[in-house]
């Protein structure tokens, strides 16, 4: 095992998450006039630079190739490493003890956003939750298209290649899709912030909801809560977290200004730029809205704030129509992102939208997103499998082929989508069982499981951040290792273990 190889990626992390320590130094000097504040900060940024050159000078002369059972182990260990730094200024500056701020951290950099901190914490706690939400989910997206298809396959992930995209073990080519990654993320962020700014937001509210709405970190900060600009913000912000970042990436980035010399004519360069645009956009959009997994996930929308819209007005006969449909849309766009932001209404609302948005949850968004839950594309391949397999009990000698956008998916993929959602039931029955030994009732238990696991953090009506309160520690630890385990496929957890505990790599799997 190259274990120079894991100090070099968690030191690259860590020097990058030094940089985000740079924003609440800023608060904390220009808006609070606070220095002592600032120098928390500003010291315990330093010191995560200095541990991360020290990792990177720790695994210098490593290999240029990642194998399968190191990327595993260095995503198993990243999001602990940087929930143990990130629990610093909230153990300054709130009464909290130590197991429920690692909870708390955890859950950011995970995007599950439980946010058990008091809702009266300082203002500049609030921030660095949506930092660390922020960055959690940056780096999630960089594994997702660098590290997890070295791992299995992603499950699913490989199906990308299908939209024009490769993965490679290789060093060089993950640097590549890092930063085509970094580029969309960021600006799918300065998009939402306009949306909250323009929506009557300030500049700090307008930042903190974009960086939590794009992470699906969510939590219990949402300023104008009533206003209707502000839920269609949130709710337009959400849905653009749950699609596939790979194919944005494809539409965007192919409408790039094409580049120029210096004896290059600039009016011809832009009138080319027009040109091209006006052929390619409206191929773009065909790319965009032909793909199944997209429809999908506009169907299941669609389909969910249908059913609650109408739920409610046959409840309520005289209730504005309007204001139901933004809820619904609301709801559903939220638990399917796996943000858990919800209205006061919900709380109160019948049993059957609870339903909705619980399922919604258990979806999630597409697989190359930011948003937890199984993810729709898996479900796809589920759902056509199973009636592959009734096509041929009733016709055998019929030959049949499973096809995501035309494309044919091989049975390899197939029989790790289903061992996927064999070992996700497994996990989510164990967990819930462990839970429920010593306080929750056997329903909160697999409630909290199902939050954990699709990192949606709440249910509105059944688990609420207060639920995670009453624990015991060891239950507040396994809802940490749940979280993470959600957060990064829960193969991954198996493969590292087995092969740390085997010494070789994952041919036995």
């Amino acid at each position: 095992m190259d274990i120079k190889i894991i100090f070099n990626l968690h030191g690259n992390v860590l020097i990058a998450f030094s940089i985000i320590f740079f924003v609440p130094v800023f608060y904390a000097v220009e808006v609070m006039h606070e220095p002592d504040t600032a120098k928390i900060f500003l010291l315990t940024g330093f010191l995560t630079a200095f541990v991360g050159a020290f990792f990177v000078f720790s695994g210098k002369n490593h290999r240029r190739r990642l194998p399968a059972v190191e990327a595993a182990l260095s995503m198993i260990f990243i999001y602990p490493l940087l929930s143990a730094i990130g629990l610093v200024p909230i153990l300054f500056f709130d009464k909290i003890n130590l197991i429920d701020a690692a909870l708390d951290t955890v859950s950011n950099f995970t995007s599950s956003g439980i946010s058990i901190l008091p809702i009266d914490s300082p203002y500049i706690l609030k921030l660095w939750q949506s930092l660390e939400m922020w960055f959690g989910a940056l780096i999630f997206l960089v594994l997702t298209v660098t590290v997890m298809p070295e791992v299995g396959g992603c499950f699913g992930l490989s199906l990308s290649l299908t939209q024009g995209q490769s993965f490679s073990p290789m060093f060089g080519q993950m640097n590549n899709m890092a930063k085509r990654v970094i580029k969309i993320y960021c600006g799918m962020t300065l998009l939402s912030f306009a949306l909250f700014n323009a929506a009557g937001l300030n500049f700090w509210d307008s930042l903190l909801m974009s960086m939590r709405c794009i992470s699906t970190g969510g939590g219990n900060f949402f300023p104008g809560r009533e206003n209707i600009y502000v839920q269609y913000a949130a709710a337009f912000s959400m849905l653009a977290a749950c699609l596939n970042i790979l194919l944005l990436y494809r539409i965007i980035f192919s409408l790039r200004p094409p580049k120029t010399n210096k004896e290059s004519k600039t009016w011809a360069d832009v009138a080319n730029y027009i040109r091209r645009i006006k052929n390619n956009l409206a191929a773009k959009a065909k790319i965009f809205f032909t793909d199944s997994e997209v429809r999908t996930l506009l169907a299941t929308i669609f389909v969910c704030v249908g059913f609650i819209f109408l739920h409610s007005l046959l409840r309520h006969p005289s209730a504005d129509a309007n204001r139901v449909f933004r809820y619904a849309f609301f709801h559903v766009t939220s638990f399917i992102s796996t943000t858990g932001f919800h209205l006061t209404s919900i709380e109160h609302s019948h049993d059957f939208d609870r339903f909705m948005v619980f399922v919604t949850a258990l979806l999630g968004g597409c697989i190359g997103s930011v948003t937890g839950g199984l993810k729709i594309i898996r479900f796809l391949i589920l759902w056509k499998s199973a009636g592959s397999e009734l096509e041929k009990t009733m016709h055998p000698n019929m030959i049949t082929s499973i096809r995501i956008n035309k494309n044919p998916v091989s049975p390899e993929i197939v029989g790790r989508v289903l061992g996927f959602f064999f070992m996700a039931a497994v996990t989510l029955f164990v967990c819930s069982a462990l839970l429920s030994v010593v306080r929750p009732a056997f329903s909160t238990a697999v409630a909290i499981s199902v939050a954990c696991l699709t990192n949606t953090g709440v249910l509105p009506g059944i688990c609420e951040p207060s639920t995670f309160l009453y624990l015991t520690n060891f239950d507040k630890f396994l809802c940490a290792v749940m979280m993470v385990a959600g957060r990064l496929e829960i193969f991954a957890l198996l493969i590292a273990v087995a092969g740390f505990v085997a010494g070789k790599g994952v041919q036995k799997w």
